[in-house]
């Protein structure tokens, strides 16, 4: 047997679990939460994070793991694994921070047993090689949610480079309609559209969504919503040839509201919504030690921040 740990580092939260590559499954009992604060200092980031893949190697009676894969979001030095966030009130501590140093030393492991991966593409590659993508060869995939994530992928392997796709694979800073698109496909974005469309304030999609059940305001913003998230990936599914769309992030969970109307505008694409939630990054930080996976990312990982 052949054992991995994946690691969804979240803004506020991170989430680990043991990752079996022969029956290419999650241990259930090895999934472990809690939470972070992304304002506290180095030493008490990483600390929570250790303890929280300590739990999950406690867990199991496993004596050999193959490495812990991290899914973090940017930007991030994921060749080297240090940290470069700044600027944005969290994980402010770690900013010049190497991170896979830091890590290897307080779970006693080697430095290359600890690897790294952008969070939207670690989902994309879970729901790539294991997920709703599986059967494509060309997919994109989105995560809707406190920000908009994105990654193309070819059988598998995101790509960031190239006529096909945008810099970096990173749809979230393109603008649509004079507006970053990051500030429109969000939770602030529906939540700021409401407001603007009814003078009502809601605090997340799950309370817009409890609003759609009876008001039709409500279910106006989220067909608008899919309308204008149809339009701005229209382009850019058209030029990579995409065969599917996997949406993922909270958002996605409305999908029910917004389906509609994104699928009009994408009528030759097919449009799913992922099964496997926050457990595909989890999956797709595992796969970084899946053999001969992580020597074709490397190159990939270079240019990733």
């Amino acid at each position: 047997m052949m054992y991995s740990i994946g690691v969804d580092i979240g803004g506020s939260h991170i989430t680990s679990g043991m990752f079996e590559h022969m029956d290419k499954k999650l241990i259930d009992k090895s999934i472990v939460t809690r939470s972070v604060d992304n304002g506290g200092s180095k030493s008490e980031i990483l600390s929570h994070w250790s303890e929280a893949i300590q739990r999950t190697m406690a867990s199991c009676d496993v004596s050999q793991i193959e490495g812990v894969g991290l899914a973090v979001p940017g930007p991030f030095d994921y060749y080297n694994g240090i940290c470069l966030i700044k600027g944005v009130q969290k994980f402010d501590s770690l900013y010049g921070v190497n991170i896979r140093e830091e890590l290897a030393s307080r779970l006693s492991l080697r430095v290359d047993q600890i690897r790294f991966i952008n969070d939207a593409a670690s989902f994309s590659i879970g729901e790539a090689k294991f997920g709703e993508a599986s059967n494509f060869s060309r997919c994109v995939a989105i995560t809707l949610g406190t920000g908009f994530g994105s990654c193309f992928l070819i059988d598998g392997q995101p790509v960031v480079s190239g006529a096909e796709v945008p810099e970096e694979g990173v749809l979230y800073d393109k603008l649509f309609d004079g507006q970053l698109a990051d500030d429109l496909f969000s939770t602030r974005g529906l939540v700021n559209s409401f407001k603007q469309l009814t003078g009502k304030q809601v605090d997340s999609v799950l309370a817009l969504c409890e609003h759609a059940e009876q008001a039709a305001e409500a279910r106006d913003v989220f067909h608008v919503f899919g309308t204008q998230l149809g339009q701005f990936l229209k382009p850019h599914l058209s030029l990579f040839n995409a065969e599917v769309l996997v949406l993922g992030g909270n958002i996605s969970k409305a999908f029910e509201y917004f389906g509609e109307t994104l699928q009009q505008q994408l009528p030759e694409i097919k449009i799913t919504v992922s099964k496997l939630n926050e457990h595909a990054a989890l999956i797709g930080a595992a796969s970084l030690f899946e053999q001969g996976f992580y020597s074709e990312l490397s190159n990939t990982l270079k240019l990733m921040n």
